[in-house]
């Protein structure tokens, strides 16, 4: 290496010292190469066809494995919004009293009454006003916690059989 000759000089560079190769360099593969079963052309990986296909199939077939259960997330997540509609519907009904005996009143209380059977008497309703018709029904919002939570549970659960692990496992 020689020394420099100006050495005040800001540009200078010393000149970089060549970097030796481990083996021969890489040689690309041709197609009229003799003794080659199969070789691609220039822009072409040297991958077999039938090989190739079969990893688009395969890449293919997990896609629709991870759509099909996106999918099933998507439908889990319009359930619970609507089934914590009807619930907030129904606790806002007896909170204000509303008449039981109304076609709609009774056919909500009936329909959400089989998702909260399992809620009924966990705890007891707390009345309101003078009359007493209305009421908080702690079962209901009970309810709509634990549901909101089993489908989160499940929507999370499912959310891990499409994904990677984060960290290689040892």
């Amino acid at each position: 290496m020689q020394s420099n000759p100006y050495p005040n000089d800001p540009n200078y560079m010393p000149p970089l010292e060549e970097v030796q190769q481990a083996g021969p360099p890489y040689q690309p593969v041709y197609q009229n190469q003799p003794g080659v079963p199969y070789a691609a052309s220039a822009n072409q990986y040297a991958v077999p066809p039938a090989q190739r296909a079969a990893q688009q199939a395969a890449q293919q077939k997990k896609r629709r494995r991870k759509y099909g259960v996106a999918k099933i997330m998507d439908y889990l997540q319009w359930v619970l919004f609507a089934l914590e509609m009807l619930f907030l519907v129904r606790f806002g009904l007896i909170l204000l009293g509303a008449d039981p005996t109304n076609p709609f009143a009774q056919a909500l209380y009936n329909f959400t009454g089989f998702f909260l059977a399992p809620f009924d008497s966990i705890v007891p309703n707390t009345p309101l006003g003078t009359k007493g018709v209305a009421a908080i029904e702690w079962s209901t919002l009970v309810g709509m916690g634990v549901y909101a939570l089993l489908f989160y549970l499940v929507r999370l659960l499912l959310h891990v059989t499409i994904s990677r692990p984060e960290e290689p496992f040892e």
